[in-house]
């Protein structure tokens, strides 16, 4: 495999979902262009009228829309926009992960300060580590069944609570590469999740086995279309409708509550993200030995778009930093987690590095053919945090 990087950002063609158009400009990269173009007035119109009619469906509901929270900076921010600046009446839900960090559970007291009724949903641990722990050495996938939970779990509670309006955040495709139809929707139906990469195109059905039932997974199991369908139901996304900026959306939360990691990034180049599950990091690692990119090339990639950055100096944060591994006590507690040993964590690890890109040198290290940064960094490097000089303040 020829890897070939955007010549406008430094993401590579093995991003899942990404396009490169003749010129070599990614389809992220292409679709910040569009942005400049679309009419945000005619969209927040839309929009108002979108809420109006909620209001009125919902009129003797306790509420007119969900909103899904992680509490991040972002989905904070925009139950805060939806509560406060649209004056909903939302009811906020969070996919309670068993790995949330102490600051991840800290910032979601901010839903305090904005006054919401929440509901912090835990399916089974026995059930979930014990499918986090198939899915991982089946996918390499440390947060899989995070992501299926999440986005079942949102449409079956929208049924159970009859609450036809589901406000997302941004469209995945759209901010981050994708092809022009998926990346244009407004709206997040389940076959289009469904088909994303993150969620492998593995729906939770083929997780019932003897020692799991369907009842056991009946929270998070596939939305049945058909009720969705006679709900009304409209899940869109909050991003189609407003400009999506993450500095942006930080400055609001922080409003609100919401912390960074004082110590600086954990991984990556924001110290704002990633603050409030520790196998988010461990997923992201895995991007590294799957794609040959990490946390890094992805924000600084955001930064250029945004032109914060230029690219000379995101390929030499590409160099520095992508690819260093998370922080060993994010790892043992993940092997403990799910009743592995870290032995097999990095058997594992192994199993899924991209043989088409990763290639061993005459010291037998493992190091990416034709990589941004060249052949010659070997993949040894332990973890290490970003330099307080060279990490991008989001509060700037």
């Amino acid at each position: 495999m020829n890897l070939k990087y955007c010549i406008e950002c430094v993401t590579p063609n093995t991003r899942p979902e990404l396009y490169f158009n003749k010129e070599g400009v990614c389809s992220a990269c292409t679709n910040s262009k569009i942005k400049k173009k679309i009419n945000w007035k005619k969209r927040r119109i839309e929009f108002n009228k979108i809420i109006k009619k909620h209001k009125i469906i919902c009129k003797d509901n306790d509420y007119n829309c969900i909103v899904p929270v992680s509490g991040g900076k972002d989905s904070i921010y925009q139950l805060f926009e939806i509560k406060k600046k649209h004056n909903m009446k939302p009811l906020a839900i969070t996919w309670r992960t068993l790995a949330r960090t102490k600051l991840g559970e800290e910032n979601l007291d901010a839903l305090r300060n904005i006054g919401v009724d929440h509901i912090d949903f835990t399916i089974n641990p026995k059930i979930i580590n014990d499918l986090t722990r198939k899915s991982f050495i089946k996918f390499g996938d440390s947060s899989y069944i995070d992501h299926l939970c999440i986005y079942n779990l949102i449409p079956n509670l929208a049924l159970k609570f009859q609450i036809p309006l589901i406000i997302w955040g941004e469209n995945m495709y759209f901010e981050y590469g994708g092809g022009e139809e998926k990346s244009s929707e407004r709206t997040q139906n389940v076959s289009l999740i469904n088909s994303h990469h993150i969620l492998k195109n593995y729906v939770t059905e083929k997780w019932v086995s003897k020692k799991i039932s369907k009842r056991d997974i009946s929270s998070f199991a596939t939305p049945d279309t058909k009720k969705l369908k006679q709900l009304k139901y409209e899940p869109i996304y909050y991003g189609y409708y407003f400009p999506w900026d993450i500095k942006n959306n930080f400055r609001i939360a922080k409003k609100v509550g919401f912390n960074a990691r004082k110590a600086g990034p954990i991984m990556g180049l924001y110290s704002q993200s990633d603050v409030d599950c520790m196998n988010i990091v461990i997923h992201h690692y895995f991007k590294w030995l799957k794609f040959g990119f990490n946390r890094v090339t992805d924000n600084s990639s955001n930064e250029i778009r945004k032109k914060r950055l230029t690219r000379d100096q995101a390929v030499n944060l590409v160099i520095k930093y992508d690819g260093y591994k998370p922080p060993q006590e994010y790892i043992s507690k993940f092997c403990k987690q799910i009743n592995i040993t870290e032995t097999f964590f990095w058997k594992v690890a192994n199993k899924f590095r991209n043989k088409k890109i990763w290639k061993k040198n005459e010291k037998k290290q493992w190091y990416i053919k034709n990589w941004i940064g060249g052949d010659k960094r070997p993949d040894k490097f332990p973890h290490t945090k970003i330099s307080k000089k060279e990490k991008i303040n989001l509060n700037n």
